[in-house]
């Protein structure tokens, strides 16, 4: 005799159990979601007449960033050295090849691996791969800047980008970034979305808790 579940009163609860598990395996469900869409674009789009750069520094902006544009790479030159000592930055961290040139020759103190431990503040600079416009994010990877921890450990965060680095999307950089390391690099990428934050404190919100405190963009247009 079987009871209302279809099961033989003889069988015990384990033998139920099992049979239940044989029988959602082999019965084939429904897809709940088969009408999905997953290859269009769900951001909104970005407005013509402020395109992929001004979409970026509103974005960034909004996120806690710091945004500063710059005609060329002298006026790069000029700016870091104004600001660095205005702002306690040097030695600055810098494991980037194509920045360190750039330091020396505006006599700007840097190193490669800083005594975390004896500094107040660590201030890394870094080249990036790419701006998102839609999110305001930046994209970093080891490959460009020369190693990891320069962007994980420090406290001040200055990245410099250049205008033909903005893209509309992260599916757009991704696609782009594959197409300069390729499939079989051991690149690693992070994507940067303004400063932590966290509620753990009596629910206040607080920035930077982890990672950097201040993240700036010098933007050199090209």
């Amino acid at each position: 005799m079987k009871d209302r579940k279809g099961f033989d009163q003889g069988t015990t609860n384990k033998e139920q159990i099992l049979a239940k598990i044989r029988n959602a395996v082999m019965e084939k469900p429904e897809a709940m979601f088969k009408d999905i869409d997953l290859q269009s674009d769900t951001w909104n789009p970005i407005k013509e007449e402020d395109g992929n750069a001004i979409t970026f520094v509103q974005r960034f902006k909004d996120m806690g960033g710091i945004f500063i544009y710059l005609e060329s790479e002298a006026e790069l030159g000029d700016c870091l050295r104004q600001l660095a000592p205005q702002n306690d930055w040097e030695p600055l961290w810098c494991t980037s090849p194509k920045l360190q040139p750039l330091l020396e020759q505006y006599g700007l103190s840097y190193c490669t691996s800083p005594d975390t431990a004896e500094r107040k503040k660590v201030v890394s600079l870094l080249p990036c791969d790419f701006l998102i416009a839609q999110t305001g994010s930046i994209i970093l990877t080891d490959g460009t800047a020369g190693a990891r921890l320069p962007y994980i450990l420090c406290d001040v965060l200055l990245v410099v980008a250049h205008t033909d680095q903005i893209v509309g999307g992260l599916k757009e950089a991704l696609h782009r970034l594959g197409e300069r390391h390729g499939t079989t690099s051991s690149t690693q990428a992070v994507v940067l979305t303004g400063l932590t934050q966290s509620y753990a404190i009596e629910q206040e919100t607080v920035n930077g808790v982890f990672g950097a405190r201040q993240i700036a963009v010098f933007l050199v247009d090209d």
